[in-house]
């Protein structure tokens, strides 16, 4: 099971929503944190789910996570997260997410045309705490004080 979750912002106030992807983290605080070693980071750097056979609904994971992504079904004891589609991004199809946005909001590139998009693997840094937490994605934050959205640069959103 792979998603990404959508959280409501203001439920019945506002239709606005705000995706909550998993950062893929160098170091991943969810894989770090379980006990039983069921969240496993691919050689090419994505954390997936973790695994059914390990999983023990412990949601050491959750706890860990800086980013609150991790889910744990309370019924199945077991934690699910975006993994990319690693089934399908493994095999170079873009993620399901990727090949129905509708405005290439969400795209996948090879390494090489992402390095052209973009000059920085690392995009962002955040301290929590003393601890450092470094993302490849960039995080986009609807304003709700100003109905619009933005760019979250770590000092605020910015239109």
């Amino acid at each position: 099971m792979s998603r990404m979750f959508v959280d409501e912002l203001s439920p019945g106030e506002t239709v606005a929503t705000s995706p909550t992807p998993c950062m893929h983290c160098v170091t991943p605080a969810c894989a770090e944190s379980c006990p039983v070693q069921a969240i496993s980071v691919t050689s090419d750097g994505i954390v997936l789910s973790a695994s059914l056979e390990k999983c023990i609904g412990c949601k050491n994971c959750t706890y860990a996570c800086p980013f609150g992504i991790p889910r744990v079904d309370d019924v199945k004891k077991m934690m699910y997260k975006c993994d990319m589609c690693y089934d399908r991004t493994s095999k170079g199809t873009p993620p399901m997410c990727a090949s129905v946005c509708p405005t290439d909001t969400i795209m996948f590139l090879e390494e090489d045309d992402l390095k052209n998009h973009s000059p920085k693997e690392v995009q962002y840094q955040w301290d929590f705490g003393g601890t450092t937490i470094e993302t490849r994605t960039v995080i986009g934050l609807p304003d709700t004080k100003r109905n619009s959205f933005g760019f979250y640069d770590g000092e605020g959103v910015q239109s």
